[in-house]
């Protein structure tokens, strides 16, 4: 194997056998919220907390902003925005692809500066969209978070209270690789970051998935364009469209994956039965 495909193996190697082990999720109910005339869906999931600390604790996950400023991007932060101060939660979680053109970098740390300001907490991995940008400095995006105090979890574990998060870069990113999973602790939920469910896919490798409880990942975007009976027209990644949008179990394992349809959409494209999305979920008794 040449140099070249040891830096992009990870984006040509698929891992059907491991996929079979992910079926649609049954048991886990879920919310869709829409008020009247809002381009936004709220998904809300309560998830049995293992531990007594984290009853009532709260969380919002979002992925794929593409922003590029526009219109409609400001209208949705603005949605979102009433939303998680109704909701109130102790973190927010980003997936990645939070920018979109290399034109639309100078709006970034406006985004980013209030997205911190809506939660106590908030943690982010990378996207394809910034592992794609090579042509900027290597801690270029570490740096915009570090700068409104967004955490990023590169390979890495960040522990809040019973709830330990653990950050993944995207499956196309050279700093994709396999890492040793967080040792179990009695009373910590563990959760996966990550940004596309082919690299949760990718990682259940030697146990690494057995410990987590969540597994939050986007980059599908629901296909973006849906028709009805039929669903996803496309869908990017590897498995077509077994996993657009929506929760799936990894048999064996208490793991349910929850893949988000997304915020933003690239500029010039546009959504057809498949509104932005975001995930609000509750840790409940």
């Amino acid at each position: 194997m040449n140099s070249f495909d040891e830096r992009y193996y990870p984006l040509k190697r698929k891992f059907t056998a491991r996929s079979k082990k992910f079926t649609r999720d049954r048991e886990l109910a879920v919310q869709r919220i829409r008020t009247s005339g809002s381009e936004l869906v709220i998904s809300k999931i309560r998830f049995p907390a293992a531990s007594p600390e984290n009853i009532g604790k709260r969380l919002i996950f979002t992925s794929d902003w593409h922003w590029h400023n526009s219109d409609r991007n400001q209208r949705i932060l603005q949605e979102f925005s009433r939303f998680t101060a109704e909701f109130r939660p102790d973190l927010l979680l980003l997936g990645g692809d939070i920018c979109d053109d290399a034109d639309t970098l100078t709006g970034l740390p406006e985004l980013l500066a209030h997205l911190s300001s809506l939660a106590p907490e908030v943690l982010t991995v990378n996207g394809n969209w910034e592992a794609g940008k090579r042509w900027l400095k290597p801690d270029f995006f570490a740096g915009l978070y570090a700068e409104n105090n967004i955490i990023l979890l590169e390979n890495s574990s960040f522990r809040i209270g019973s709830l330990r998060f653990t950050g993944l870069p995207d499956i196309s990113s050279i700093n994709f690789r396999y890492i040793q999973a967080p040792p179990a602790e009695a009373g910590i939920t563990d959760i996966l970051l990550t940004h596309s469910p082919d690299g949760v896919v990718a990682s259940d490798k030697r146990d690494f998935l057995k410990n987590f409880a969540l597994a939050f990942c986007g980059h599908t975007h629901g296909g973006q364009v849906r028709l009805p009976l039929f669903g996803a027209v496309y869908c990017p990644g590897f498995y077509a469209g077994k996993f657009d949008r929506g929760i799936f179990s990894r048999k064996g394992y208490d793991l349910k994956m929850i893949v988000s349809s997304g915020i933003g959409e690239h500029n010039g494209t546009f959504r057809f039965l498949c509104p932005p999305e975001a995930i609000a979920l509750e840790f409940v008794p």
